[in-house]
């Protein structure tokens, strides 16, 4: 023992040693770090170049261009299908339209310009019609034609370096200037002008069984055509955003522009109005022939269109014509070249936040009739109309970008967090003897520190991240979700924490060994480390991507300096280190939550009384919903899955069951457990008032949020590095880094006690103190390196809501391994063996409910609980348990009392 005590010491000595060499080398590449960036952040900067895209195609006549293609891009090429000119004259002058039936396909050269690579023919020449993208092609819906009105339905695609063309089903009505999008393989189509005039038709098509044919839906609430329509994730779900459009009331003279904005969301199956479209200044502007695209995670941008006024002068000159006034066609012709143009204003819409606000002004002439669309990072809107009858060869290409500005002392708080993390790791090293110490603290630690470890734990960065992030884009239903833990403290003291207090197990699993077999524990034990490692990649991936999208960091260097500095102070300092570097984040978590809602509501306009008033009026404050719909996250849904899910996260996580033996007895530990859920209520109150807080901020200063936002769960990040003062941002973003290594830390120490007394010390023939030792660190950095390199590949993943990704992950994974933990403790006719086939059953019972149907994820934890005993009870009827399971079961333990 001396001799292990030594060891230990010299390795402190050297390993402090380094530390300081350490602490230097990150204060330098902090310090660079922060000093190579900008010294002030712009937000939405929009950058226009203008290309000549049209003008020496040969296969569209005259040198203008088109208006009215059908737009697209398929494996990286940009399509350019059909479209209208009059190159032969004007309509004053007598001239006709020209339909182009061209498919051009363009790529961008080593330079990044665009060039012609390609061209082929539609079936028919065409113009006006509806587009939109899929993984097959472009699909081309209606349009207008020489002979008429057109049904057809194309499929354009880029493959293998050649153009294919594929007939589709049609239309039930021929319709043109029709608005489209696509949500996963869902193409809907809304309104167009059929022989009719202006239609309300809302239809949609399964792109992934296209024998289906269109489906009719609830009609959209007014004919329309000229809209513009774009899926985007409403805070809730991907739903439908119609735009604006135009339409002609049978017997009316002129026609009527809207400015009008509706919202459809497939879940719900009705349409909503929202709020009209809006310049900076507050009034309504009505536009038709807009091109409109979603942009990051929840905005949608809106470009060229036209109002209106202009369009119903010539109408009413028109009309003049038809009743014989000589001069009308004159002013016809006048309002026809003299016309003004159209809408020049950079227009963005915010789904969540309902509000609109200016980005700038169209450099040069604004377009109308065209379509955007994203392609390596630039929205590009490709000719269309400059005035009537006259279009414009040219590309516009927009490209949006946020320069963000962390600074040198805000990268100089990270630097000295970091720093401190580590030091406090290596100043526990010295008094980590034995995996007692190394696993338990040696029973050293308070009571009080244990509940904040317990608390800081389970508030990782998907707390600090992304539970804002839900309360901004929704309201409070989910907040009774984290106030299970006051119903489940009492049964956790009273029922199971005697079964890990009195046998002192090293842990969680060696009590399913005694109380059905080595079987079962082993798989307990090997789901566990599963999950772990994949938690541990989401806990440094979630925040990481968060602040790559809003401050610039390196993805991959965050994840990387997380994942190793926290290896390293808790593979060095052992449970302590983790307990009190728990402690330490705990505060500057919930320090740093106050600090930002005291900032958000200060930039409300009104202040307290503004955010009241916002907030009251879009109903964020919404807690209960008593809907029996458990595809909702109703209260039935919320509150049920919010007890299920703690649960087995305090029964069956071997993270949160290993602070249970850090305290002197169970008393201390009850108390602990007590502390840990009366801090939840406040806590979950503030990070829920943060998403609010969020939600009125942005309300107010709609355009302070940066549009290019790749996911909600940006949102708070992003508010703290562009709205906080330097120093206090830097304090916020290391809560964030201490949010996830509070979590990491546990989940790494705990994999560690797994491996080192689950599987190592029950197969080893020969255990030492020092080789015990040696496992317990090197499996804690084995499996750290395997979160790292998991959390590297993640980065390439698109996840719109990780909380809603994560709980899914939880449920699959965890409800099989809380319910052996029920089975013994409740039931103990249930054998091993009937327990193991519970754990298979309920698992399979689960995939098809995921598969099949759609009930909630939060509902996944309580369904694999109560399939997994369900089955494991009807197995006992064949596999009855006769091992003496006395003291192992709540009944036997009573019997005893």
């Amino acid at each position: 023992m001396r001799k292990n005590q030594k060891r230990n010491k010299q390795t402190a000595r050297l390993t402090y040693s380094l530390t300081r060499k350490m602490a230097l080398a990150f204060l330098l590449m902090f310090g660079l770090w922060g000093g190579a960036i900008q010294a002030e952040e712009q937000i939405n900067n929009i950058q226009q170049n203008t290309q000549n895209l049209l003008g020496d195609v040969e296969q569209i006549a005259g040198p203008e261009g088109v208006a009215g293609a059908f737009v697209g891009v398929h494996n990286n090429a940009l399509i350019l299908a059909g479209g209208s000119a009059f190159p032969e004259g004007k309509p004053w002058e007598g001239g006709q339209k020209y339909f182009s039936d061209a498919v051009l396909v363009f790529e961008r050269d080593v330079d990044g310009q665009i060039q012609q690579v390609q061209h082929a023919q539609l079936p028919d020449a065409i113009a006006e019609g509806a587009s939109v993208m899929l993984p097959e092609g472009l699909l081309c819906l209606g349009g207008q034609t020489p002979s008429g009105i057109s049904k057809q339905v194309v499929l354009v695609s880029w493959i293998n370096n050649q153009i294919q063309l594929k007939q589709l089903p049609e239309l039930p009505v021929a319709v043109k200037n029709a608005a489209a999008t696509v949500i996963g393989n869902t193409v809907y189509v809304v309104g167009g002008e059929s022989a009719m005039g202006a239609s309300n038709q809302f239809l949609k098509l399964d792109a992934s069984n296209w024998s289906a044919g269109w489906q009719t839906l609830n009609a959209f609430p007014k004919p329309v055509t000229g809209a513009s329509a774009v899926a985007q994730m409403d805070g809730e779900e991907v739903s439908v955003f119609v735009f604006g459009g135009r339409a002609k009331a049978a017997g009316a003279n002129t026609t009527q522009f809207y400015a009008q904005v509706y919202c459809y969301r497939p879940s719900a199956g009705a349409w909503k109005q929202l709020r009209d479209i809006r310049l900076s200044d507050g009034h309504s502007i009505p536009l038709a022939v807009a091109a409109a695209s979603p942009v990051g995670a929840s905005h949608v941008i809106l470009v060229g269109g036209d109002s209106g006024s202009t369009f119903n002068q010539v109408e009413a000159a028109i009309n003049r014509m038809q009743n014989g006034d000589d001069q009308a066609r004159a002013t016809r012709d006048s309002l026809w070249i003299n016309h003004t143009g159209f809408n020049s204003k950079i227009l963005i819409y915010n789904t969540v936040t309902d509000v609109w606000f200016n980005a700038g002004a169209w450099e040069g002439t604004p377009v109308a009739v065209s379509t955007s669309v994203w392609w390596d990072g630039s929205l590009l809107v490709p000719g269309g109309e400059i005035k009537p009858a006259i279009r414009t060869p040219m590309l516009q290409e927009f490209r949006f970008s946020v320069k963000p500005v962390f600074g040198w002392l805000n990268y100089l708080v990270l630097g000295v967090y970091f720093i401190g993390m580590l030091l406090l790791g290596f100043y526990f090293m010295k008094r980590e003897n034995s995996t007692d110490d190394f696993f338990k603290a040696g029973g050293r630690i308070p009571w009080w520190a244990a509940g904040i470890s317990i608390f800081a734990t389970t508030l990782s960065a998907i707390t600090f991240i992304a539970i804002p992030a839900k309360s901004y884009a929704t309201d409070w239903r989910m907040f009774m979700f984290n106030l299970a833990i006051i119903a489940i403290a009492p049964i956790i003291i009273r029922y199971f924490l005697p079964f890990f207090r009195r046998f002192n197990f090293d842990t969680a699993y060696q009590y399913l060994e005694a109380r059905f077999n080595r079987s079962v524990r082993w798989l307990a034990s090997a789901l566990f480390v599963f999950f772990m490692v994949s938690r541990i990649a989401i806990v440094l991936f979630l925040p990481s991507l968060a602040l790559n999208a809003v401050t610039g960091f390196n993805i991959y260097l965050a994840i990387t300096v997380m994942g190793v500095v926290t290896i390293i102070y808790c593979t060095s300092g052992g449970m302590e280190a983790v307990v009190w570097g728990d402690v330490i984040q705990g505060f500057i978590l919930v320090g740093g939550a106050f600090i930002a809602l005291a900032f958000m509501l200060a930039g409300v306009q009104g202040g307290l009384g503004g955010f009241i008033d916002i907030t009251a009026e879009h109903h964020k404050f919404h807690t209960f919903d008593f809907r029996f719909d458990f595809t909702q996250p109703v209260f039935w849904v919320v509150v049920i899955g919010g007890l299920a899910n703690t649960l087995i996260s305090y029964t069956s996580d071997q993270s949160v069951v290993q602070r249970y033996m850090t305290t002197k007895d169970e008393k201390a530990t009850a108390k602990s457990i007590w502390l840990n859920g009366f801090l939840s209520i406040p806590v979950s109150i503030i990070f829920f008032l943060l998403g609010t807080g969020l939600y009125a901020y942005y309300t107010s200063n709609p355009e302070h949020m940066a549009v290019v936002n790749p996911n909600i769960d940006s949102v708070f990040p992003q508010f703290i590095v562009a709205q906080m003062p330097a120093g206090i941002a830097g304090l916020l973003i290391a809560a964030i880094f201490a949010a996830a290594m509070s979590t990491l830390s546990s989940n790494i120490n705990s994999v560690s006690a797994v491996i080192t007394s689950d599987f190592y010390k029950v197969l080893a023939k020969k255990i030492t103190v020092h080789r015990n030792m040696a496992v317990a660190r090197w499996s804690g950095i084995i499996v750290g390196v395997l979160g790292i390199m998991m959390a590297l590949m993640l980065a390439t993943w698109n996840i719109a809501s990780l909380w809603d990704q994560f709980n899914t992950f939880l449920g699959l994974l965890t409800g099989g391994l809380g319910a052996l933990f029920v089975m013994g403790v409740f039931f103990p006719r249930i054998s091993g063996y009937a327990a193991l086939g519970g754990v298979v059953g309920g698992f399979i019972v689960l995939l098809i409910v995921q598969n099949h149907s759609a009930l909630s994820f939060l509902l996944y934890g309580f369904v694999s609980m109560v399939v997994t005993v369900i089955v494991a009870l009807l197995l006992s009827l064949a596999m009855p348990n006769k091992k003496n399971t006395a003291g192992y079961t709540w009944q036997s333990r009573q019997g005893r009392a």
